[in-house]
């Protein structure tokens, strides 16, 4: 049987400080303290891609009757970039010998905070991150401006940030993408205007852009009730910010990503055209077959975990048919590209044209769907408000 290509997303759970927006799991680790911490880390991640192969990674069950080849990594978390070189060639290193490797993609993700200093950030660690086999770095920038970076708590400068990023080219990075935020509290037409000048400057290859969302229970909640954000103003800033993208080459291809043509991110068409993932790591989520997955989010019980054979679940879902056509539809018309109907009725056993007919005419009607050449999208002038049409047709 042909092995299906799927996307392998290990997390680093080790952050400097926790961002007050921030959402995903972190642990603040000292500089003291990182090196034992990353060990301890590394071998819990091949303990648990090893319980994977055996087929006893989720509740003792095997969950992939398909054989599996990873063709994307992406080091997220947390502060990736906190690793060193070293740290990262011997995970790659632990993985391929547990896990059916061919890597075309490996992301990690980097946080410029210290750049001014250096603190470990020179030409040499960019060049160990390359030759230990990462091949796309992402830098979390969220803003070029210093107001704005104080309100999301960010350690990081503007002129620090456009530092790291020159100095990651220079070192041989091909493959660069910004994360960037629209709609942050005290955000104005100008910083918003400097953030889209240093973007222009430093003409990254990919770039992804969110609005400042999901922070209920989180410090920056208090922020946003005593500073609320004018929705339309930060809409106004999206499109301002993608006609500033195209101007430079980067096509938008999702929601909230833009690349020049051939650097669009791998790793993340795997979740977006529901292809097989595999997540490694404290609270990462796997989606593989029938089973939908997620790891605790608690250090010490996943490594304990992942140690004794039986790495403990947040949650195990079973899907049926029906709901994974469903949730593939709405990732898939996240995608400008859409979905291509007679391969969706390969996996589902069904036309969505077909099966939702009257909910598709009526989108048609009101210049929300497309349905032409057996594809089906959301125009990109209406993919913000993809929620409202996936609520209409699904």
């Amino acid at each position: 049987m042909k092995p299906a290509a799927a996307g392998l997303y290990v997390h680093f759970p080790f952050c400097r400080r926790k961002c007050p927006y921030c959402h995903f799991f972190s642990l603040p680790a000292e500089t003291a303290e990182i090196r034992s911490r990353v060990e301890a880390w590394r071998k819990g991640i091949a303990a648990e891609a090893a319980l994977f192969s055996s087929g006893r990674s989720v509740a003792g069950s095997a969950v992939h009757e398909t054989p599996l080849v990873f063709d994307t990594l992406y080091l997220g978390g947390g502060t990736p970039s906190l690793a060193d070189p070293g740290d990262v060639a011997r995970l790659k290193d632990d993985l391929a010998a547990r896990l059916p490797l061919q890597l075309l993609e490996f992301t990690l993700e980097a946080n410029p905070s210290g750049a001014e200093k250096g603190e470990g950030r020179d030409s040499n660690r960019f060049r160990g991150w390359i030759r230990a086999g990462v091949t796309r770095l992402s830098v979390g920038v969220q803003s070029f401006d210093d107001g704005v970076l104080r309100v999301l708590g960010r350690p990081a400068s503007a002129d620090g940030t456009v530092s790291f990023v020159r100095r990651a080219r220079d070192a041989g990075f091909d493959s660069l993408s910004l994360d960037l935020m629209a709609g942050v509290p005290g955000e104005t037409p100008r910083s918003w205007d400097r953030t889209l000048d240093a973007v222009r400057l430093l003409r990254p290859d990919h770039v992804s852009l969110y609005f400042l969302e999901n922070v209920e229970g989180l410090p920056l909640e208090k922020v946003l009730r005593e500073h609320p954000v004018d929705e339309d103003a930060a809409v106004d800033a999206f499109e301002r910010a993608a006609d500033a993208l195209a101007e430079t080459g980067l096509r938008r291809y999702e929601i909230s990503s833009f690349a020049l043509p051939g650097k669009e991110c791998r790793h993340n068409f795997k979740y977006w055209r529901y292809e097989p993932f595999l997540g490694l790591g404290p609270s990462a989520a796997s989606h593989i077959g029938a089973k939908r997955w997620a790891n605790t989010a608690g250090f010490e019980e996943w490594r304990a975990g992942a140690a004794a054979g039986a790495v403990p679940s947040a949650e195990i879902v079973e899907l049926d048919r029906e709901s994974a056509a469903r949730e593939a539809l709405a990732a898939g018309l996240r995608l400008v590209e859409g979905i291509h109907l007679e391969s969706f009725a390969g996996k589902f056993g069904f036309r969505p044209d077909e099966r939702l007919r009257p909910a598709i005419e009526s989108l048609e009607r009101d210049g929300l769907i497309v349905l032409s050449s057996g594809v089906l999208r959301i125009p990109a002038d209406r993919l913000l408000v993809s929620n409202a049409i996936l609520s209409r047709l699904l």
